[in-house]
This record gives structure tokens, C-alpha cells and sequence, in this order.
């Protein structure tokens, strides 16, 4: 169709030259200039690949066939919607047939819902003879999967059921036989220590086996130890607000740990730029951990508790493992009476 409606531009632009040819053996001149719709480019969009995981990464392809001279651009910035990011873009030019130019156009896109999608159409602008004008690719239909696959709960009440019979064990009198008999052995052992003690008993010395955390690890146990105490990862409604408080717990540990900036960077962007001053192990350590937040911070994915307090304990293995440390003094030998 857009083949069509520019011949039939093109037909129109050679009439009005052959009426101004005419009116020119009459001594009066006609300025001929051909309508914008004839130097239109053509557009298309493709999507690669069309089926990916959530949080994945595609790559939308805008293909521009236009004559020279037209400037060709993508109209700024690209918007594709709430659940599309786009985050990098780049272009490559070749010659096309019949004289045209064809500009690539390859975007990074990452999706952040899940169904069949369709990633909407993309406008490209132009410019020709001094006058602008913008046309717009088609839609690409994609399909974005849940991490779990393809496996979805039934979003439909279930039926009422009768109540249930709940059994439970009585413990009472385990405990008190328990009670009686520690009670009875703490006895035994106290008569037994009594007449065992004699003279002093020289001990060794101590090993404290704790390691002592620098300033940026401490802060960053103390800011988790409040997270778990308040109770927000055990609340749905507050539980995504607690992915958000640990990640920013741990970016400012990672920030004062390697001396980095984090606040205006993204997860991708910090593993980028811890590579030059943290070691191999550590990076990946952390951006594995930050991977699992940001499913649930911008993928929408439901965490449960148990995966909560999960991310948690990571949270604590990650800056135990990565954090400085620094051997503790040797307890002094102890004289025991």
C-alpha cells in the first residue's frame, strides 16, 4: 500500500511540472516542488528472539529504506511503554536498491511483564527539502515468560470446605519428666565438680574464632538486622519495600567497600563497574545477589516470605565473605580456680 500511494504522489508532482511547463510559454514561470509524501522512507520492525524470560533481554530491530538526501532519525526518546526498558541503541548504514540507503537500527530491550506482548510501533522521522515529516513502524508481537516457566496459578476462589479436625501431641508431660531430670543431673554434676576441685587448673589460651568486621561490613549487618527485625519481608504488602531497603544496605556497603559511586547507576551498570577493582569471585557473587532482588523490585515477581528471609541471609554471606577483616588480638591465659 505505501508502494502505491507514492507512485501515485510521484504522478501528481510530474502533472503539476507539466502545468507549469505549459503556463511557462505563456512568460509566466511555476515553482515546482514535489509533495513530502513522495521522499517518505520505509520502515519495518522485527523483534529477536520473540519468546523470552522476564527481566531478559531482546533486541528490537527499525529497518529505514530512504532516498539520499532525506535525513532519517528515531524521534527521542524511544518510548515503548510500562513493560518494556530500553536501554542501549545503535545503527549501521549500507546501500540498498535503486539507488536508496538502508539504516539499521538495533535496540536493547528488556522486558518486565509477562503474556503476548506487542512491542508498540516506533516513529521514525524524516526531513526532506527543508520540510519534516514522521511515519511509524508496525507492531512486533512478543512473548515474555515468568521465571517459573509456564506454569501459572488458577487465579479463580476456591470452593468452601468444612472445617477440618486438627490433631496436635500434648508435650506437658515430656517436659516436666524433662525438668525433673535435668534437674537431677545439674545436682549430680555440681557434687561431682565440688569434690573434684582441688588446686588450680592453668588453661590455654583462648582462640576467638569471630572475625572482626571493618566499618562498611558492620553498618551494613546493623541496616539488615533492622530490616529483619521490622518485619517487612514477612508483611506482602511491605515485602517488595524490603527488597528495596536491602539493596540499598548493600549498594552503600559495595560503594564504601571498593570505592565506587552506586546511586545513579544500575545493577548492570555497578557489576560494570566493579570489574577493575574487585575480584572475579566477589563480582559475580554480587551480581548474582542484585539479579534476585530486581525480579521482585522491577519484574513484578510475588516473593514469598521463605524467599525473603533467603535474600536476607545472602545479603549477610555476601558482605561476610567480601568484607575486610582483620585478625583479633590473643586472649591472655586465664587461671581457673
Amino acid at each position: 500500500m505505501k508502494s502505491v500511494a507514492v507512485a501515485v504522489a510521484v504522478a501528481v508532482a510530474l502533472a503539476v511540472a507539466v502545468a507549469g511547463v505549459a503556463r511557462a510559454d505563456t512568460g509566466s514561470a511555476v515553482l515546482v516542488q514535489p509533495p513530502l509524501e513522495a521522499g517518505a522512507p520505509e520502515v519495518s520492525a522485527a523483534a529477536s528472539p520473540s519468546v523470552v524470560r522476564l527481566g531478559a533481554q531482546l533486541t528490537l530491530f527499525v529497518t529505514v529504506t530512504f532516498d539520499p538526501g532525506v535525513e532519517v532519525n528515531l524521534r527521542e526518546p524511544v518510548e515503548l511503554g510500562p513493560a518494556f526498558e530500553v536501554r542501549t541503541r545503535d545503527s549501521r548504514d549500507r546501500d540498498g536498491p535503486n539507488g536508496k540507503r538502508v539504516r539499521e537500527y538495533q535496540l536493547a530491550v528488556f522486558a518486565w511483564e509477562v503474556g503476548d506482548l506487542q512491542l508498540p510501533p516506533v516513529a521514525v522521522t524524516f526531513t526532506l527539502a527543508g520540510h519534516a515529516g514522521q511515519v511509524a513502524t508496525n507492531a512486533v508481537p512478543v512473548r515474555v515468560e515468568s521465571m517459573l516457566g509456564a506454569v501459572q496459578d488458577d487465579p479463580r476462589p476456591r470452593a468452601d470446605e468444612p472445617p477440618a479436625e486438627l490433631t496436635a501431641r500434648d508435650w506437658f508431660w515430656l517436659a516436666v519428666a524433662s525438668g525433673v531430670g535435668g534437674l537431677v543431673l545439674a545436682g549430680g554434676g555440681g557434687l561431682v565438680w565440688a569434690r573434684r576441685r582441688r588446686a588450680p587448673i592453668q588453661l590455654a589460651p583462648a582462640r576467638q574464632l569471630a572475625r572482626r568486621l571493618d566499618l562498611p561490613g558492620e553498618r551494613a549487618l546493623a541496616l539488615l538486622l533492622a530490616i529483619e527485625r521490622s518485619g517487612v519481608l514477612d508483611r506482602e504488602d511491605t515485602r517488595k519495600a524490603g527488597y528495596a531497603q536491602m539493596v540499598a544496605a548493600i549498594r552503600a556497603y559495595v560503594g564504601a567497600r571498593y570505592r565506587v559511586a552506586t546511586a545513579d547507576l544500575t545493577s548492570a551498570e555497578l557489576v560494570r563497574a566493579l570489574a577493575p577493582v574487585a575480584p572475579v569471585t566477589e563480582r559475580l557473587h554480587v551480581e548474582a545477589w542484585l539479579e534476585r532482588c530486581d525480579v521482585v523490585k522491577y519484574g513484578g515477581l510475588r516473593a514469598t516470605t521463605a524467599e525473603g528471609r533467603s535474600v536476607l541471609g545472602a545479603a549477610r554471606t555476601l558482605v561476610v565473605e567480601t568484607t575486610a577483616t582483620e585478625a583479633p588480638a590473643a586472649a591472655p591465659a586465664e587461671v581457673a580456680a
